[in-house]
């Protein structure tokens, strides 16, 4: 496991893994066939976007240097998008889909796993020294 460097990072992460977290309850939830709040989903989402700005501030402003800032907020953009479809969704059907839940989710959990541990072909590359 490597955990980010400064102070900015941890709380990103810590602020993601809240979001994923409430995000997995929300999905029991929803494929239990039963609807939740509509202000738990904001809130849900409003946390994963503000861990993922403090990501990206961490990385574009701070010091953090790990190799896996980048893939991670490639995925965490993945993740907003489907975040943002599923609003829509539920705005204009009411019910969402879920597949795109699971997809939605599937992005979240990779990013934080990213983040954690980093992608595994950063391990395969062998690194060049003169």
């Amino acid at each position: 496991m490597q955990l980010p460097e400064t102070w900015l990072a941890l709380s990103a992460l810590a602020l993601i893994a809240a979001a994923v977290i409430g995000g997995a309850i929300t999905a029991f939830v929803r494929l239990a066939d039963k609807n939740t709040p509509f202000d738990i989903g904001l809130l849900h989402g409003r946390t994963g976007v503000l861990g993922a700005m403090l990501l990206a501030a961490s990385f574009f402003i701070g010091n953090e240097t790990t190799q896996s800032i980048k893939p991670a907020l490639g995925l965490l953009a993945l993740t907003v998008l489907g975040g943002v479809t599923l609003y829509f969704l539920i705005r204009r059907k009411g019910i969402l889909p879920k597949s795109i839940i699971f997809i939605h989710g599937a992005f979240a959990v990779g990013a934080v796993h990213t983040l954690l541990f980093g992608l595994p072909f950063y391990q395969l590359i062998p690194t060049i020294t003169r």
